[in-house]
């Protein structure tokens, strides 16, 4: 395999959550020596989310696995902004690097002295990311937002729902990954245009129009027709039937899409049911759409005794658009991922055995691998690297920039570790209480050795 294709970029992280770290991950994953730079008295609070095995003794906030999700690969320090030593060394190091990214509020990076006219007096050729909810400027410019807030402010449940029913909000935020890739795309660009210039230049990434992006459709019928798309729940404007049907089991669901009448004579075909092809009420597509709910009773009945997978193979190798609809231990386990070697198997320090970490950049190259290179690191655990090796930072100094509490390993909680611990475990159970969990299974850790027989990485190379 050839090298990385981002090999020698180095990236400046400064983002939090999930939206900005991950034009961080796709870097890292590209090959990019990505530094995610916090502050120990503010640590990213992705790493309190989902600790593994829910076991919150000694330094639990280096185990989450949703941190996992966004830092996997990167390098990582800590730093006082606060400090003017602390804002010595970060000057520093983004004059050594090639690229810096956040998503605070706007005007933080300012605040601090680190807006882009301010870095690119640091390195001339630096590309800055600035991401935020809507960009920066105009009317919004500067109003604060999560992910949660964007989709709605991009017409996104305006167009999931069903008919008569209010806007509908997904069950988790696209805003935030989308935007996350779309940043990374924008950087790459930057990166190129830098290699052909020489000039650097700054991004500034809106989450809003990020989001935009998955409502095309409906922006197109609107400014072409003038009309505004009815919600229609699994339905669609064109496919006959379509929908997603219970099966046999007792949370089994299969999707399913007949655009033509080419299809929906297969899937007549293919579940038995020659006399729906046959069926006036079916003759055509118009007919179809007319009559769904007459569709949706037969191919109901038809799916209530089928096991999903099973009709899922059935009606594809007939020809029809068919899915199992899975869920998270389904996709865990799924045997097309498994055969594409989708899940990279990573070693988390105090964790027992390897857990599945999935690539940010979900494409197989022929010249190089594309992936997790090792798991998200511990809070400061690449001080040293990066100040001494680095930076040139002398023993004595590290020594009194850690004594002063500019750079560390500890976080600073607002309480002992144990009791902070106790107070982040307790919401489990509740959250099976309300809803929001389906199951806790005793054998996920059996389930979890079935993705990660290969060997493992282990953490991420130094680099200088």
């Amino acid at each position: 395999m050839s090298a990385l294709p981002l090999e020698g970029i180095r990236v400046v992280d400064l983002a939090v959550v999930w939206a900005g770290p991950t034009v961080g991950r796709v870097l890292a994953d590209l090959g990019a020596d990505v530094i995610k730079v916090e502050r120990l008295t503010a640590i990213d609070g992705t790493r309190f989310l989902y600790v593994a095995d829910w076991d919150h003794e000694g330094d639990f906030w280096n185990r989450g696995l949703y941190l996992q999700k966004a830092q996997a690969g990167k390098r990582a320090i800590t730093l006082d902004l606060s400090r003017e030593s602390g804002k010595q060394l970060l000057a520093r190091l983004i004059g050594r690097s090639d690229v810096v990214v956040e998503n605070f509020t706007p005007h933080v990076m300012q605040s601090l002295g680190f807006d882009y006219e301010s870095c690119k007096q640091l390195k001339p050729d630096i590309i800055f990311c600035s991401m935020s909810g809507y960009g920066g400027t105009g009317p919004y410019g500067d109003f604060r937002a999560i992910g949660m807030g964007l989709e709605p402010a991009a017409g996104v449940p305006h167009i999931t729902g069903y008919p008569g029913g209010p806007p509908y909000k997904n069950g988790n935020t696209f805003a935030d990954p989308l935007g996350g890739l779309l940043g990374a795309y924008g950087v790459l660009a930057a990166l190129h245009h830098r290699r052909r210039t020489g000039e650097g230049q700054y991004i500034r990434m809106s989450l809003q129009e990020a989001s935009i992006q998955i409502v095309g459709e409906a922006l197109m019928e609107y400014q072409l027709t003038g009309r505004l798309p009815e919600l229609r729940a699994n339905r669609s404007a064109s496919a006959a039937p379509q929908g997603v049907y219970r099966c046999r089991g007792a949370d089994d669901w299969l999707y399913l899409s007949a655009g033509s009448d080419e299809e929906w004579e297969a899937l007549c075909n293919a579940t038995g049911h020659t006399e729906w092809a046959r069926d006036e009420r079916f003759a055509d597509a118009l007919a179809r759409h007319r009559n769904h709910d007459a569709l949706d009773g037969l191919i109901g009945e038809w799916c209530a005794g089928q096991d999903k997978t099973a009709a899922m193979d059935l009606l594809q190798r007939a020809g029809v658009m068919a899915a199992a609809v899975l869920n998270p231990r389904e996709a865990l386990l799924n045997e097309q991922l498994a055969v594409r070697e989708f899940f990279t198997p990573v070693e988390i320090p105090g964790v027992e055995g390897p857990r599945p970490v999935w690539p940010y950049v979900p494409a197989k190259f022929s010249r190089f691998d594309a992936k997790p290179r090792g798991p998200a690191p511990a809070v400061g655990q690449h001080n040293r690297e990066v100040f001494h090796d680095l930076l040139g930072v002398s023993d004595e100094e590290l020594a009194q920039l850690e004594e002063e509490g500019v750079i560390g390993t500890e976080p600073v909680l607002p309480l002992p570790p144990d009791q902070f611990g106790e107070t982040l475990a307790q919401p489990l159970e509740q959250y099976r209480e309300q809803g929001a969990v389906l199951a806790i299974e005793g054998d996920y850790r059996d389930r979890v050795r079935e993705v990660t027989q290969r060997d493992a990485p282990g953490d991420a190379p130094g680099r200088s």
